[in-house]
């Protein structure tokens, strides 16, 4: 029976009970297939990990399932040696041409799909950057950015930067930023939650506020003028932005006073219960502070607290929840 001469309807069906492997062989078969795949099959969530070796899963739980051996196949002439978990696949090499080849047949014949992307070491900053615009170029969605980077670079770090201002979720971001890297975005960031770790600087702060959640976490031996944080959070305060949530993290003892001493003179700041401080600002807005001692200090909105708070009791509750049923 060709598969092919079914009307497309009917494709549609018998390609959501195929896995990934399935439908991957069947693309490679010819042209028409891999356009008759293109036209038929939903639209999939790929998660890109790329270090030693280049994974792209459908399914975080085939993470620990057994892969299949490794065989040759052609990919529009390219010769790849590529191994399968029921829904993913793995490349053992660590050429970016190659990593970038698969990447870019995937997203070209599994059109519009949305994405996650996980960079570890050895991937250099060049690569990252030619990843994400790959991506980019092919409008795709990026939901998750991560990369870690065993050293410091600032050559890449700010184009790398602007192909991150689609990302819609989460960037993860650890030591890409020289001592004195700056950067302004061409545009607003659109994630929900930024995490740049060991940074040395704060950013053009406006330009970050469209974001839900900040987490910035200092470069050891690195001080922040005070003048730095009192701009940068009173110009946070004063604005409406969807900005909820902002935090520091680990910090040296009189760093933490610092930034204490800043939220102090901006408004009437007391205690409300252990770690946890109300501040009452001249226009009757307020925030809270949650200060862990020298590790976390967390500036919350009220609405942001306020969902904190009932998620914590929700937390509490859920454990006992089968006993109550």
């Amino acid at each position: 029976m060709d598969l092919l001469r079914l009307p497309l309807l009917v494709l549609k069906e018998v390609f959501k009970n195929m896995d990934f492997r399935e439908k991957f062989l069947i693309s490679l078969m010819s042209k028409r297939a891999r356009n008759t795949l293109k036209l038929t099959c939903e639209k999939p969530y790929f998660s890109f990990e790329l270090s030693n070796d280049f994974s792209i899963f459908l399914e975080p739980s085939d993470r620990d399932r057994a892969l299949t051996d490794e065989k040759q196949y052609l990919i529009l002439g390219e010769s790849l040696k590529l191994r399968f978990y029921p829904n993913g696949m793995k490349l053992n090499s660590q050429s970016i041409r190659e990593q970038l080849f698969l990447a870019g047949y995937l997203l070209d014949t599994f059109t519009n799909p949305t994405s996650s992307v996980c960079f570890q070491y050895p991937t250099e900053p060049v690569d990252v950057w030619k990843f994400m615009k790959m991506i980019n170029q092919r409008q795709g969605s990026i939901k998750s950015f991560q990369y870690r980077f065993e050293g410091e670079s600032s050559e890449f770090a700010s184009r790398i930067l602007d192909e991150c201002t689609e990302v819609t979720d989460y960037i993860w971001i650890h030591r890409v930023f020289s001592g004195d890297f700056v950067y302004t975005p061409p545009r607003p960031f659109k994630a929900k939650k930024l995490n740049f770790g060991e940074t040395s600087n704060l950013f053009n702060v406006e330009k970050f506020m469209s974001c839900r959640n900040i987490y910035l976490k200092r470069k050891e031996n690195s001080i922040w003028p005070t003048q730095t944080y009192n701009s940068f959070i009173q110009k946070w305060m004063d604005l409406s932005v969807p900005l909820q949530e902002l935090s520091f993290g680990t910090m040296q003892e009189s760093e933490e006073y610092l930034i204490m001493d800043v939220l102090r003179n901006l408004g009437v700041m007391k205690k409300i219960k252990s770690e946890w401080f109300e501040l009452k600002r001249r226009d009757g807005s307020k925030f809270f502070i949650n200060n862990n001692c020298h590790i976390l200090i967390t500036i919350y909105t009220k609405q942001a607290y306020l969902e904190k708070v009932k998620d914590d009791e929700e937390e509490l509750v859920r454990p006992f929840g089968d006993l109550w049923a």
